[in-house]
């Protein structure tokens, strides 16, 4: 009787410790703990992603990968199953990645707060996209071996030579240089607005230059036909160029010779070209009117044989006076056409009277002070203005 105590309490103390680890192992699987689904889809779930993987937020665990599933559209479909009370504190728009902690460790899914958190909590049975999956070592090795494959390694091994020569004892050089690099790059980045505004302006232009293409292309056709000519032609134009060197070697003796003549000259000529610059407008009205006179003067006097005269007796003035009629030049009035080039032949043309010295039209100096001659005088007193009062 004894004997089969012993054996009892031997099997109830086994029964009493496979009981404590089943109850750890279940307790470490929270299968007594209340947990929600979630749903998160990503383009790949990593190969050492495995269910049970850890979720954490903000790196502190709050569930667990219940699945991994692939999709028909090449992704991956983890369930998770996570803490009921953390749900309280993660937002709805949480940002989830699937990361590890070294290159060869477990990935585990992290989420993290967004920029702008939402007031809205994350619910059971909602559903995260993935925005980042951190690349796996063999992909890397993958496309190392692909370039490895493409690069000659004898090749790559001199040309790793050539640099490290290039670079020996030029580190400061280096140093400099990608000093300057930044500086540039960062004078680059400052001056994203104006690189926008080309970018926006570059279609404009594009589509001015699509619109000439023709006309360019026409262009350049004359060009390349100017281009030719030009060659067959070099040796006449090699003449030419000799000529005009000669020219100018020639006018260069002439005018170093005379060059304080010349410039006393053309010093001499300025009051008269300054004088000249102020009346040309009448210039061309002078001119005009002569060729008008020609045209009525050939037609009125060339259309007919013989002489036609128009001879006419005036009244003499009185003759000059010292001082008084000293010539003088002090004309102002500036230029003036005076109806000129075309004026009415009935009309007599005006007489512009200026400070010249002497007005031979002043009624005081008119026969009988520029009243009606009442006698008439004689010959004598009309041909030298001597008319005895």
């Amino acid at each position: 009787m004894q004997k089969y105590g012993y054996k009892l309490a031997a099997l109830a103390l086994a029964l009493a410790i496979v009981g404590v680890v089943a109850l750890a192992v279940a307790s470490f699987n929270q299968s007594f703990t209340t947990r929600v689904p979630v749903t998160v889809v990503a383009e790949r779930a990593g190969l050492v992603m495995d269910p049970g993987a850890r979720v954490k937020m903000a790196g502190v665990a709050v569930g667990s990968v219940e699945s991994i599933t692939p999709t028909d559209d090449a992704t991956a479909r983890l369930e998770l199953m996570l803490d009921p009370d953390a749900l309280e504190s993660i937002p709805a728009n949480v940002e989830v990645a699937i990361t590890s902690n070294t290159a060869f460790g477990a990935k585990f899914v992290s989420m993290s707060m967004p920029v702008d958190p939402s007031a809205e909590r994350l619910s059971a049975g909602a559903t995260i996209d993935v925005s980042h999956v951190s690349v796996e070592l063999n992909t890397v090795f993958e496309k190392l071996t692909a370039v490895l494959r493409t690069v000659d390694p004898g090749k790559l091994d001199s040309t790793l030579g050539a640099i490290s020569t290039a670079l020996q004892g030029r580190g400061e050089r280096l140093g400099v240089t990608l000093g300057k690099a930044d500086t540039s790059l960062a004078e680059f980045n400052s001056a994203g607005n104006s690189l926008d505004e080309v970018l926006t302006a570059l279609p404009v232009v594009s589509d001015t230059y699509r619109a000439v293409v023709l006309d360019l292309m026409d262009t350049l056709k004359s060009l390349t036909t100017t281009g030719i000519t030009v060659l067959d032609e070099q040796e006449n134009l090699d003449l030419l160029l000799l000529n005009v060197i000669g020219l100018a070697n020639t006018g260069e003796e002439v005018l170093g010779t005379n060059a304080d003549g010349a410039a006393t000259v053309l010093s001499l000529l300025r009051p008269t070209t300054a004088l000249l610059e102020e009346y040309a407008p009448v210039i061309p009205c002078m001119f005009h009117g002569l060729q008008e006179s020609k045209v009525i003067g050939d037609g009125a006097y060339n259309g007919q044989q013989g002489i036609k005269m128009s001879i006419g007796l005036i009244a003499g003035t009185d003759p000059y006076r010292y001082p008084d009629d000293l010539p003088k030049v002090a004309a102002t009035g500036g230029p003036q056409c005076m109806g000129l080039p075309l004026r009415d032949p009935n009309v007599n043309a005006p007489f512009l009277v200026t400070d010249t010295g002497v007005n031979p039209f002043a009624p005081e100096r008119q026969p009988n002070g520029g009243q009606p001659i009442s006698t008439m005088p004689d010959l004598l007193s009309y041909l030298f203005g001597t008319e005895i009062r």
